[in-house]
């Protein structure tokens, strides 16, 4: 099922999630075309996932933004053939959708030109390898354990939305939360992306 709507052309002055549809995806159900540029947001099913949505939930905790708090993943696309650049424990990796496909995800389709989807998958590949930001989870963390009132300084470090949020920044997207201040369900919001 696809929710939202698409645009044309790249349109700042639209609201952000006219700029995107999605569609969901299953245990064992599989997209059968990529884009470069898209993005993926994905339900983590271990204790990590369910970490990172008890977090989520301190900064979305009313009930029209809770369904937000769903997502405890994310990756962009940078190959049609389903290649994905995404942060993980060890630092910013090259994988395949194919990984996911026993997990429940969603597959955002971005309304972007091929300039802008270059310029985004270009910026992610140039992180291949960089490490993890720890660093920037644990003040993230305690930030919203402390009422989320503290933005979380930009260091250059990689966690699974700010390198996204960086990338789609060089596409000419702007966001409201800076990239290191940034989770899952902040993408999800941003691009109106419900369960």
């Amino acid at each position: 099922m696809i929710g939202s709507t698409n645009v044309s052309d790249l349109d700042v002055s639209a609201p952000i999630e006219a700029l995107a549809a999605y569609e969901r995806y299953g245990p064992g159900e599989a997209i059968a075309y990529t884009r470069p540029g898209d993005i993926i947001l994905v339900r983590g099913v271990g204790w990590l996932g369910r970490f990172i949505r008890i977090f989520e939930c301190l900064r979305y905790h009313n009930d029209a933004d809770r369904s937000f708090a769903y997502w405890s993943h994310a990756a962009i696309v940078v190959g049609r053939e389903g290649l994905l650049i995404e942060v993980l424990h060890n630092g910013v990796a090259l994988s395949r959708l194919e990984k996911y496909r026993g997990q429940e995800y969603h597959y955002v389709h971005l309304d972007l030109s091929e300039a802008n989807r270059r310029s985004a998958t270009s910026y992610a590949c140039a992180c291949l390898h960089q490490k993890y930001g720890v660093f920037s989870f644990i003040l993230m963390a305690l930030s919203l354990l402390a009422g989320d009132w503290l933005r979380i300084p930009d260091r250059g470090q990689q966690g699974c939305v700010a390198l996204i949020a960086r990338a789609l920044q060089r596409a000419g997207i702007t966001f409201e939360r800076g990239p290191a201040d940034m989770m899952p369900a902040d993408l999800a919001k941003c691009f109106g992306v419900r369960p």
